[in-house]
């Protein structure tokens, strides 16, 4: 066995023990900036309907103008996301993206064709899950947390890019 054959035993080994095992499923979930306000009561639930998904190496996750149809947590991997053709962010382990789908009353498009640059292992929240999550207010307060906070990061990504590119 090679070293690329390792690493691919590896990856696929940790993805059937996020799908099989809830309490990695949570402790993969748990180390994840994104869910960092979120109390473990409430993680343990949505730890519980996250469905775990792999992509591989240059496979394209989300077009962009698309309808939305999940919110994603990268739990392996890092991702590109391309506006127009062009790259306007990376996307590493533990950072998401889709979370526009909790603001959505369907009418809403995804900003970003995002593409796997590595193997990706992410945990994908579907639609109906998001409004199972919705459903309970008490839940929303700590998913409020996450997603204001994940959106200010992004926001502040944004705004030193545009600083940069004034400076030329």
């Amino acid at each position: 066995m090679d070293e690329f054959d390792a690493i691919d035993d590896h990856f696929a080994s940790y993805a059937r023990l996020l799908t099989e095992d809830p309490a990695a499923r949570y402790d993969a979930l748990r180390s994840c900036s994104f869910f960092q306000p979120v109390p473990d009561e409430w993680l343990q639930r949505i730890s519980q309907t996250a469905q775990i998904k792999t992509f591989h190496s240059d496979v394209c996750i989300t077009t962009q103008d698309d309808g939305m149809k999940a919110f994603y947590v990268i739990l392996y991997g890092t991702a590109e996301a391309y506006r127009n053709g062009k790259v306007v962010g990376t996307i590493e382990t533990g950072d998401c993206f889709g979370e526009g789908i909790f603001f959505t009353d369907g009418t809403l498009t995804t900003s970003a064709t995002v593409i796997a640059e590595d193997k990706i292992i992410a945990a994908e929240f579907s639609q109906p899950v998001i409004e199972a999550l919705q459903a309970d207010p008490q839940m929303m307060v700590s998913m409020d947390k996450a997603l204001l906070l994940a959106l200010f990061k992004k926001l502040k990504g944004a705004n030193q890019k545009i600083e940069r590119l004034m400076m030329r």
